[in-house]
């Protein structure tokens, strides 16, 4: 009984052994084509990281040559010229143009530059937010009180990287109005806001100094 035993036992092993077999030269190619697209893939996503690597330095090197040209036609000139690899890139551009742009014969350039960005192109949300406060910025003298009161409370929404500097520009429209109180209402709440940074709190604490309000003593 134990030779048979053994002997049945051989036999299936064989047979599963053939059945392996069978199913690996049948399905083998399978998991070859499994090796392959994963190496693929792999091979894939690092060729578009290195490109993306090689695109960001080019880019940063076509901006630093362009902003060591010494005349401002010239920066300009290489600045509009320069091939940016993506929407929030041309964002960027943008902002370095109309930082060249001064005087009257280049205000409009910069609020134009600046718009077109804005409306046009799908770039993420804290460029946007960057554009339309650096837009409003140089609106003093195209948006009356009111407008602009309006534009600026648009930002001040939570998660708002421009928040709190938009609050301070609203307190100084309210400055400009006469509404005294107002602004130092505005300047105490953004001095209890968890988010202030050191410089906005120097600046905060400065006005309320020259408005003859104590800031220690202002939010008691």
């Amino acid at each position: 009984m134990s030779n048979t035993d053994n002997f049945l036992q051989e036999v299936s092993e064989e047979l599963r052994r053939d059945k392996l077999y069978r199913n690996m030269r049948k399905y083998g190619w399978v998991a070859i084509l499994l090796v392959i697209l994963i190496v693929g893939a792999a091979t894939y996503r690092e060729y578009l990281n290195s490109k993306a690597k090689t695109e960001a330095e080019l880019f940063g090197t076509s901006i630093i040559d362009a902003l060591n040209e010494k005349g401002v036609a010239d920066r300009i000139a290489k600045l509009q010229k320069i091939n940016a690899p993506s929407e929030n890139a041309k964002a960027i551009v943008a902002m370095f143009l109309s930082a060249e742009a001064t005087g009257n014969e280049t205000a409009i350039f910069e609020m134009s530059s600046l718009s077109d960005v804005t409306e046009r192109l799908s770039i993420d949300a804290h460029y946007r937010d960057l554009l339309n406060f650096k837009i409003l910025l140089g609106s003093s003298e195209k948006m009356d009180f009111d407008d602009r009161i309006k534009a600026f409370e648009g930002l001040v929404q939570p998660g708002n990287a421009f928040r709190l500097l938009a609050e301070e520009q609203i307190a100084l429209i309210e400055l400009e109005l006469g509404n005294i109180d107002n602004a130092i209402e505005k300047i105490s709440q953004i001095l209890l806001d968890a988010e202030l940074t050191s410089g906005l709190r120097n600046r905060a604490t400065q006005m309320l100094i020259a408005l003859g309000k104590d800031p220690e003593l202002v939010n008691e």
